[in-house]
């Protein structure tokens, strides 16, 4: 640095006092700064050209360790042998590990096998009559729209899945069974674009969606049969036409009958023919041994499948197909021909399915002889309807036993081929409603009848407005509102009854207007007052818990044990492997029973279980809900009580 001696030493000085600084600044900083300050002067004297300040540099160097220094120590005996150990510790932990995760694995239980199932095995299914639902339209009539805005209700109390009753227009006023047109709503409760949006609206929210066809005849008003009659093209085979015997008009071609008894044949004087009609006069039977006609109908059920329904109830199954001889030792009923035609239909739904990726259910009934209806769920080696619905529970009233009831949940258990899915149905537009046929003690009894429904194996199938109580309407009230005709036809089809104000809330049309009257009841029985209850006491409430029940595993695809008690106890148990085991006590009698389970089946009831859920009229006094000695169970008369118990790892062995 050049200058005279003094700017030499002053600016020495100043480095000097500005190190300083620096020092205690590290200082401050960091007290860990070890750093050093060194001067380099030239010769003494003060007279040195250049001045250098070095911070910490030798400090900082010699503390690295060298290559060689690092030599020794990796080559140190004690430094190899610590690395050798944990190197070794390390496998023998994970080894350790691993050996523990496949004992836990071996040893721990199973997570029990959880059956695979369809919609139509979990769902729980309303069948509505759509007529009778909700006017939106203020015409008198329920319909689509009216459906549509109550889909809330249903989730309300569990149900996913709605099957409408026959929509097609009809020349019946009620019966809607004999369509002018298979491919067409009636106006009255909408049209085909209203049931799409419908369907998208209810597969949006994780329901489903049946709708009913009566393909074994048409209306005597289908263009088809004008059409047959006069033997126009394809549709002179359409229908079932014999000659009378030795061609003579006045006797038909074989003494074959309907469904009342009466013959089944009736001359038309146009085509010179008998027409085969196995349930009413103006209800012919299609011709389903003719191609043309098999053809039109299986376009009919992919044309409602494309609109969007995810399943078609099929009604009157056992009339479909007659025997082509026409003999008179052969019945007209359970023909082969019939299960050959349900495994066709069959073929359509599962083709559909797969295309659409959405599976797509055939059901239907088992109306008369159990063990030929068997046969709808296939035939000859190939698969018929999903689902067939026992109708034997439409057959209770306040006479049946326990004992009848059990004979027929063992028989159709027995009869249905394994793995097949079974359904029950207490009511329907066809019967008396279930609160009705159970008489004087029909408060009691519409719980205990929809909680044995709920908890038995299979589907069970809820008739609109059961789930309330609704009765029947009376001969008189029909009279009334001038529908004398309509009796008895009519009598389970009046209006849903939603509210204690006009017209029970279902419509706001005059009373005059509408297509049935309302129930008087309707003040008392209705929606809005057992909802408005809150105490979880009314049949509408407690209905909604059996639905929560019937989720459980158990009762979703376990078996099913019947228990003999006596006329007026029915009980079984439902389990399945793994799960919680169900017993459900129902006593139908007039008067309190003592039940022993444990003590005649031990392999079957444990020795104590706890309460899950009671009819609402059981007293809290009656069973103890943190245990049940199964050895003697106290039940009052028109009582029900669903008991639980852990699953086992091991089934138990019945006896």
């Amino acid at each position: 640095m050049a200058g005279n001696g003094r700017g030499t030493s002053e600016e020495t000085a100043a480095l000097a006092d500005k190190a300083g600084d620096i020092e205690r600044q590290d200082d401050t900083v960091d007290d860990r700064d070890e750093s050093t300050v060194t001067f380099l002067n030239g010769k003494s004297g003060g007279n040195e050209k250049d001045s250098k300040v070095l911070i910490g540099k030798e400090y900082h160097e010699k503390s690295c360790l060298t290559k060689d220094e690092l030599a020794q120590f990796e080559n140190d005996p004690f430094w190899k042998r610590l690395r050798l150990a944990l190197f070794a510790l390390f496998w023998v932990a994970w080894i350790l590990m691993l050996l523990s995760a496949i004992i836990i694995i071996l040893l721990a239980p199973r997570c029990p096998h959880r059956a695979k199932m369809s919609w139509w095995q979990q769902d729980v299914i309303y069948k509505v009559d759509v007529a009778a639902f909700l006017d939106s339209n203020e015409d008198g009539h329920g319909d689509l729209e009216g459906i549509f805005a109550k889909l809330d209700y249903f989730s309300q109390i569990g149900v996913k899945t709605l099957w409408l009753t026959p929509m097609f227009p009809t020349s019946h006023g009620f019966d809607r069974s004999d369509a002018t047109d298979f491919m067409a709503i009636d106006e009255r409760f909408g049209n085909v674009d209203q049931l799409r949006r419908l369907a998208k609206q209810m597969n949006k929210i994780g329901m489903h969606l049946i709708i009913d066809l009566v393909p074994n005849h048409s209306s005597k008003n289908h263009s088809w049969f004008q059409k047959s009659v006069k033997r126009e093209g394809d549709f002179a085979n359409y229908y079932v036409w014999q000659s009378g015997k030795e061609n003579a008009t006045g006797a038909p071609p074989n003494s074959w009958k309907n469904h009342k008894g009466e013959s089944a044949w009736t001359y038309n004087e146009e085509r010179k023919q008998f027409y085969l009609h196995q349930l009413d006069t103006d209800q012919p039977d299609l011709n389903y041994h003719d191609a043309k006609l098999k053809e039109e109908m299986a376009e009919i059920i992919r044309f409602w499948l494309a609109a969007g329904v995810d399943g078609i109830h099929i009604s009157h199954p056992k009339y479909l197909v007659e025997c082509p001889g026409f003999m008179e030792d052969h019945s007209t009923t359970f023909f082969n021909g019939t299960f050959r035609l349900l495994s066709e239909w069959r073929d359509i739904f599962d083709s559909v399915a797969e295309k659409t990726s959405r599976p797509r259910l055939l059901i239907t009934d088992a109306d008369g002889d159990l063990l030929k209806a068997v046969n709808y769920y296939g035939f000859d080696g190939k698969d018929g309807a999903h689902v067939v619905i026992s109708q034997q529970l439409q057959q209770l009233n306040d006479k049946t036993t326990a004992m009848d009831i059990s004979a027929w949940v063992t028989t159709w258990d027995r009869d249905v081929p394994h793995g097949r899915q079974k359904a029950w149905a207490l009511g329907s537009g066809d019967t008396s409603r279930i609160a009705t046929r159970m008489g004087s003690q029909r408060n009691t009894r519409v719980d205990l009848m929809n909680m044995m429904q709920m908890l038995l194996p299979g589907t069970p199938i809820l008739y609109y407005g059961d789930e309330i109580g609704m009765e029947d309407i009376t001969k008189s009230e029909l009279d009334s509102a001038g529908k004398s005709s309509e009796w008895p036809f009519a009598r389970s089809r009046s209006p849903m009854q939603w509210t204690g104000q006009s017209n029970a809330g279902f419509s706001k049309a005059n009373t005059s207007m509408l297509y049935l009257p309302v129930h008087s009841n309707y003040p008392s029985i209705n929606v809005e007052t057992e909802f408005a209850d809150g105490r979880g006491v009314s049949h509408l409430e407690f209905l909604a818990e059996l639905t929560k029940l019937r989720n459980k595993e158990s009762f979703l695809f376990g078996d099913i044990y019947t228990i003999a008690t006596s006329d007026t106890v029915l009980a079984f148990v439902r389990e399945a492997h793994g799960f919680e085991g169900f017993l459900v006590v129902i006593n139908f009698g007039t008067g309190a029973e003592t039940i022993s389970f444990n003590r005649n089946n031990p392999n079957l009831v444990p020795a104590k279980a706890t309460v899950q859920l009671t009819t609402p009229n059981l007293q809290a006094s009656d069973l103890q809900k943190d245990h049940v000695v199964t050895t003697q169970i106290h039940l009052e008369a028109g009582r029900g009580v669903v008991l639980k118990w852990p699953g086992k790892e091991q089934k138990r062995l019945i006896d």
